[in-house]
């Protein structure tokens, strides 16, 4: 399994905004790197948030055996990205399509690469004043085969278990028609997403939740523990940092200010 994690910053606020560019892109890179896909990318656009600065795109791209998701915050001028493959792809290859289709600030951004091994356990302290929120990713030795009812429940459940917020039902599939070796669900929240991708062949499940929010994740291990099985990795790692002095979120800050003067004008 290779996992692909970019935190870019200094996007372009109009291409983050652009559903039809994210569809478009995400089906582009996944054939130039030679992923295989099993659907069509699913875009939420998201503008009913209580932040107006949280309010953009989420979208996913099931693959065989993994996904790739996006997250676009055009107001913070980033995005968050996830590549999964239960395979091999070329991560520079990969990382260089969506520097060139959606241009980022390198100096400002980040990637991190995870080949999701057995035996790893760890957790990198996350800071609530700097980083967004915690990456929780799992691998699964599965003590039975989870059904399709199973997984849409398990996932629909868990969001209210760890005190999330569910813009969407859960989305689980078969990799084909036939003969299938993955059974892959999927399901967004306002916070970003949670996956869970299962091997037939092997009988391993992976397990990841993305959030852009601090959020009480203890007892997430026991959850997956009691429902699915032996724990043979679990790793808990920060993503995204707060850059407030992005242009956009200025510009917003500068405009209260001088929208609401008037205000202040009537009262002295």
């Amino acid at each position: 399994m290779k996992h692909m994690m970019l935190d870019c910053y200094g996007s372009t606020e109009s291409k983050l905004d652009d559903v039809k560019y994210i569809n478009n892109m995400l089906n582009h890179i996944a054939y130039e790197v030679g992923v295989i896909t099993v659907a069509p990318p699913f875009l939420l656009p998201y503008y009913y948030g209580v932040d107006q600065s949280d309010m953009g795109v989420s979208a996913f791209l099931f693959l065989k055996g993994g996904h790739i998701t996006i997250h676009t915050f055009p107001l913070r001028e980033c995005y968050f990205v996830d590549m999964v493959y239960d395979g091999e792809y070329d991560v520079e290859k990969a990382y260089g399509l969506f520097k060139r289709l959606l241009p980022f600030e390198v100096t400002r951004s980040s990637v991190q690469i995870s080949e999701r091994k057995v035996g790893e356990f760890r957790t990198v302290p996350v800071n609530p004043d700097e980083d967004f929120g915690p990456h929780i990713f799992a691998r699964i030795k599965a003590n039975k085969e989870p059904s399709m009812e199973n997984v849409f429940e398990f996932l629909e459940d868990i969001i209210d278990k760890v005190n999330m917020t569910p813009i969407i039902r859960p989305y689980v599939i078969k990799d084909v028609m036939n003969h299938y070796t993955y059974l892959s669900g999927m399901v967004m929240i306002a916070e970003s997403h949670i996956s869970f991708h299962y091997n037939y062949n092997t009988g391993i499940i992976y397990f990841d939740l993305f959030s852009c929010k601090m959020f009480d994740y203890s007892i997430l291990d026991k959850l997956l523990k009691e429902e699915y099985g032996e724990l043979l990795s679990y790793v808990i790692i920060p993503r995204g940092t707060k850059h407030k002095y992005n242009r956009v979120s200025s510009m917003l800050k500068k405009e209260e200010i001088y929208n609401s003067a008037w205000k202040k004008n009537i009262t002295e």
